[in-house]
């Protein structure tokens, strides 16, 4: 990924946690922003920021950015608070278009029932994890049968972000069907003028593997804390 489509990506971000435009664009920057109800730190390149109360940012003045991106010191910062964190996601990004999809004629659908017959085929954690329902533009794969085997779909974030999620059910695993969903998804973001956007959890080593299959790099990590 060049450096504009990083920038633009660091717009993105900004413009969502109500940070100047250019504070995740200016290299090794940290920067600091305010919010009420939700704690959040992002890592962007060489860039950071923390977001949250005034009470928060205080108690946060001392520790450095390894700390602050850890789920245990950000719980232990808002446990008086009643805070709610989840866990540290890895934000990862593809620049390039790409056709190497090893199927010829794949039978696709872009309809929602499938999309619901592919989840309901699937564990809770893993539909929660790909969030295909909450997204758009699907693309999913059907054997002979019309029987959906995998899905990818994407939707639009800040208008200039494709935020993908890919889904394949159990049996189907390991033979490839998610690259081929997530490459057809991907390129059309791309195509659309978007930048497509994969959020993975660190110890997902399945998720981060067909990310980086798809041409997708690790650029940044992201923790969050809702307060009540």
């Amino acid at each position: 990924m060049d450096s504009h489509q990083l920038d633009i990506v660091a717009l993105a971000w900004s413009r969502e946690l109500g940070l100047p435009d250019d504070a995740l664009r200016r290299d090794g920057a940290r920067s600091v922003g305010r919010a009420e109800r939700r704690v959040v730190h992002i890592r962007l390149g060489t860039s950071t920021a923390l977001v949250g109360p005034d009470w928060l940012v205080d108690r946060a003045d001392d520790l450095d950015d390894e700390a602050l991106s850890s789920r245990a010191v950000l719980m232990e910062l808002t446990k008086d608070h009643a805070g709610r964190c989840s866990a540290p996601r890895l934000l990862s990004y593809a620049a390039e278009p790409r056709d190497d999809i090893d199927v010829d004629n794949p039978l696709i659908s872009h309809v929602q029932p499938h999309v619901q017959a592919l989840e309901a085929a699937c564990p809770p954690d893993d539909v929660a994890e790909a969030s295909l329902i909450g997204r758009r533009n699907w693309f999913t794969l059907l054997d002979e049968d019309e029987n959906p085997l995998a899905s990818a779909g994407y939707d639009e974030w800040q208008g200039i972000v494709a935020r993908i999620g890919v889904l394949t059910v159990p049996a189907a695993r390991r033979r490839g069907h998610g690259t081929v969903v997530g490459r057809l998804c991907t390129n059309d973001a791309i195509d659309e003028g978007m930048i497509p956007q994969w959020s993975s959890h660190p110890g997902n080593t399945a998720s981060r593997r067909l990310a980086a299959r798809l041409g997708f790099e690790e650029l940044g990590s992201i923790t969050e804390v809702t307060l009540p």
